[in-house]
């Protein structure tokens, strides 16, 4: 080993260059705290099964309390425009509430509008277009259910007068169930329609079909219980708003479900107001930034660019790629122009701590 010394003299410390070097140094680390590289679990309320549940079930009621009073019951019967609308109000109303709270989880109100109105008019589309055939299939089946299981003699043969049990209970609730399916399968698109997501749709559609299908399932066992309750007094106001929110309850819940289960990549916020909020890959590129279009939305931090930087899918992996922004993308503390991410990376934007998560191939 040499003896020889190294000589910094002062001016070498005043040199500009080295300056430069230093700064340039300092510029490409950020050290991470503790807290930082600690891993971090979604809570419950953000959870998507949660919040996308809650919104299903404020749509179905938003839905009976608007169709409702539009529902003749005089004479021991119940028709008029709101059963008629039932089906596609429904749909558009839950499509727009569903639509509308990815966008409200994530502060991005222009992505929530976006979504929640092209989850209504969808709904709606759908929903006008299934009522015939789905009203077919329920009106066929109630018919051979009343064929196949008499009701009482002393009964007219109108379901509204008196609550099936046995077999005609079992036609009515595949009628019902096979009604709901067809209908709610047109729920949950608002978002991947609006963010021109192929898997969000296929996700959307399976979310929908499982949530009606359950909920459908489960509509005329509520209102046998509500019947076997207000006995004699008992009418379908309030047996149809238990059943119609927990068909909209259980289409948010599968959707959540759908999408946590499908997942493949995903982003958690590790700091600030939606600490906790995961941002799952959707998008090739997903562009993160200040732009209320991006699809990581960082908002109030004057160090994030509109378009700071965006993820690439290169096969089963996923590369970081900075987009020229002055203050950079950090990951794991270093400065980098792009990189592959590994899971359980942490990506440092501006203020903005992400944990980055994959699932493992094979």
């Amino acid at each position: 080993m040499s003896d020889e010394k190294i000589v910094i003299t002062k001016r070498d410390l005043s040199d500009p260059k080295i300056q430069n070097i230093i700064v340039q140094e300092k510029a490409a680390r950020k050290p991470l705290s503790a807290e930082q590289r600690a891993p971090i679990q979604t809570g419950l309320i953000l959870n998507p099964i949660f919040y996308t549940g809650t919104a299903g079930t404020i749509g179905a009621l938003a839905a009976w309390a608007l169709l409702e009073p539009l529902i003749n019951k005089t004479g021991g019967h119940e028709d008029g425009i709101g059963l008629t609308l039932l089906f596609p109000v429904t749909a558009a109303i839950i499509g727009l509430f569903v639509g509308l709270v990815e966008g409200i989880m994530s502060r991005n109100f222009l992505k929530a509008f976006r979504c929640g109105g092209i989850g209504l008019g969808i709904g709606l589309a759908w929903g006008t277009i299934i009522l015939l055939p789905a009203n077919w299939i329920y009106i066929l089946l109630c018919q051979a259910g009343c064929i196949l299981f008499p009701p009482p003699p002393h009964k007219p043969h109108q379901l509204n007068d008196f609550f099936p049990k046995g077999g005609l209970l079992f036609m009515l609730m595949t009628a019902r169930t096979t009604a709901w399916t067809l209908i709610a399968g047109g729920m949950g698109l608002g978002q991947g329609i609006a963010l021109a997501s192929k898997k969000l749709v296929m996700n959307g559609i399976a979310g929908g079909l499982l949530g009606g299908f359950l909920g459908g399932l489960l509509f005329d066992p509520i209102g046998l219980l509500m019947h076997t309750i207000q006995g004699s007094s008992a009418n379908g106001e309030f047996s149809r708003m238990v059943g119609i929110m927990v068909i909209g309850m259980l289409v948010g819940v599968f959707l959540g479900l759908v999408e946590n289960l499908s997942k493949e990549a995903w982003f958690i916020m590790k700091s600030g107001p939606l600490r906790g909020k995961q941002f799952v890959v959707y998008t090739n590129p997903m562009i993160i930034g200040s732009s209320p279009k991006s699809d990581i939305y960082i908002f109030k931090d004057p160090s994030v660019e509109p378009k700071h930087a965006e993820v690439f899918q290169v096969g089963t992996k996923l590369e970081i790629r900075d987009l020229k922004s002055p203050e950079g993308v950090f990951v794991n503390g270093s400065r980098v122009e792009r990189k592959f991410l590994e899971s359980g990376d942490i990506v440092v934007i501006g203020e903005s701590v992400l944990e980055f998560r994959q699932k493992e191939v094979g």
